[in-house]
């Protein structure tokens, strides 16, 4: 995990993460973050990071390059903050089929409120060496299919600035909605990342419940500052009820080697043995 806790002055508590997170990623990917990414979530309240670069800040996935930036939305997206967004970092608004054009393609287009997503894209260049340069492509996709909901997402600082995260499981699950879709051209890729991902989902598990359990504590010592004891009794009966349908989870997936369906049919065909076996017993002592 990349996250740990942190205490503000006033004694409120929160998810930080760790020192230095940024400098863990790529050259490329670093300036990138550093220029773009955490500024545009730090302006918008309203911005919310998905895709895999949520997953690899949280610690799910291996810190390494990262393509395109997703973003998703919690309320409507208006046409002045695309204008502002634009405007403020230099962005172009592009066309979803230039994907892999030269820069001089790109044209501008109209906002449009109704658009499945925006795509965003601006390309510079950085010196090598008193004589080479090389060329930084940052593309970022905001999402407008459907409004995310707060309930699932998840507030890390990053310093004195709180970003918005995804809950993982919502990135995971539109991954197996891709592969479950064979009408898409990368319904077979999903579906092979999503079998490998299932086939050693233990990991995965056991990360969300400890992710979990941080946001259990952060809440529980928040509202026992506030000092509203009704509060603090619903949201620890809440928590009890949660980490008992945890522990019924892993008791049914992980502590048994088949099936839980199979696992039924094999203790009943194991009862009703045993009980045979007692039975022939007793007529034998008879």
């Amino acid at each position: 995990m990349n996250i740990i806790y942190d205490m503000s002055n006033d004694g409120i508590m929160r998810l930080k993460f760790k020192d230095n997170i940024v400098d863990s990623f790529q050259d490329d990917t670093k300036q990138i973050l550093d220029k773009y990414v955490l500024p545009i979530l730090a302006m918008n309240d309203k911005f919310v990071l998905t895709g895999s670069l949520s997953l690899k800040l949280l610690g799910f996935e291996p810190i390494d390059k990262v393509g395109d930036i997703d973003v998703g939305l919690l309320a409507p997206f208006t046409e002045e903050e695309w204008i502002t967004l634009k405007n403020f970092f230099g962005l172009v608004s592009r066309q979803s089929e230039m994907y892999g054009h030269s820069e001089n393609d790109y044209v501008d287009k109209k906002f449009d409120p109704n658009a499945h997503m925006w795509q965003f894209y601006k390309l510079w260049s950085e010196p090598v060496d008193n004589e080479l340069q090389k060329e930084i492509t940052f593309k970022m996709d905001l999402f407008n299919d459907e409004i995310l909901r707060k309930k699932d997402t998840i507030e890390v600082y990053l310093g004195d600035f709180p970003i918005r995260l995804i809950h993982p499981s919502i990135t995971y699950s539109y991954r197996m909605r891709y592969a479950l879709d064979v009408r898409s051209s990368v319904a077979f890729k999903y579906w092979e990342r999503m079998k490998a991902f299932m086939d050693n989902s233990k990991e995965y598990y056991l990360k969300i419940r400890t992710l979990y359990k941080m946001i259990a504590r952060v809440y529980e010592h928040n509202t026992a500052v506030e000092g509203n004891s009704e509060k603090i009794s619903k949201l620890r009966a809440l928590i009890d009820r949660r980490e008992q349908y945890a522990d019924s989870f892993f008791e049914k997936i992980f502590e048994q080697t088949i099936d839980p369906f199979t696992f039924i049919l094999e203790q009943e065909a194991e009862k009703f043995s045993a009980e045979r076996a007692a039975q022939n017993q007793v007529k034998s002592t008879i």
